[in-house]
């Protein structure tokens, strides 16, 4: 059923990619931290970052308010935009993401003498609002705020010289929202495709409660990715 459901998802997204303005698709590394607090709530030191991959796929939207598209004569939105015209132009600035991201949160470490390693796959959806900045000779700077719920497809921790896998375990099992930041530096090379590279940074916000221990993620991606115009 899982398979089924991610599946699902899968197929919609990419259904609504391929009749939205824009495709947008990037790839790179994410290095991801584990932030361990045990149970009597002090952080478990000995924890390092690993690399793994990130993959992302969306329809984007370049402005919020399109003019072109825009009647200031009927609608009261038009209309109210038209009366307000350095609104209207800021709003043109704004855009948003909405696809799938494939993400890996890998994680070694070496707790008195025990050396340990984490490897876990989540895919899930992701959106993002930006403010476009127009920057000369065909550059542009994207900044954004984001957020993604992800959910583990596999995940495995070797220790002691054995893999155990991390199905049973709620803090890698249970679904992961995830909030922050990025940017990205773009280049547009012709009025059907704009490359870009990008930078993002998020996490998991679980509190420390008392009497157990708690595990909050906070990987950090870099990736090279497109954006194609229909």
């Amino acid at each position: 059923m899982k398979k089924i459901f991610y599946i699902s998802i899968s197929f919609w997204l990419i259904s609504n990619v391929s009749q939205a303005q824009q495709f947008k698709m990037s790839q790179g590394i994410s290095i991801t931290e584990y932030q361990f607090t045990n149970d009597l709530g002090q952080k478990v030191e000995g924890i390092r970052s690993a690399p793994g991959i990130s993959t992302q796929a969306s329809f984007h939207r370049e402005h919020l308010v399109d003019i072109n598209n825009l009647n200031v004569e009927q609608s009261k939105i038009g209309i109210f935009l038209g009366q307000n015209p350095k609104l209207l132009k800021f709003l043109t600035f704004l855009n948003y993401d909405l696809g799938i991201q494939y993400l890996q949160m890998n994680s070694v470490g070496d707790i008195q003498n025990n050396a340990f390693s984490y490897q876990t796959d989540y895919l899930g959806v992701q959106g993002k609002f930006g403010l476009r900045l127009v920057l000369p000779f065909k550059f542009s700077l994207n900044l954004q705020g984001l957020v993604s719920g992800q959910k583990m497809l596999y995940g495995t921790q070797f220790v002691n010289g054995r893999y155990v896998n991390l199905a049973a375990d709620p803090q890698f099992s249970s679904i992961k929202v995830l909030a922050g930041f990025g940017g990205e530096f773009e280049r547009k090379f012709s009025d059907r495709l704009v490359g870009f590279f990008a930078y993002q940074q998020t996490q998991t916000s679980y509190g420390i409660a008392q009497g157990q221990s708690t595990l909050n993620f906070k990987p950090i991606l870099f990736s090279l990715g497109f954006r194609m115009f229909n």
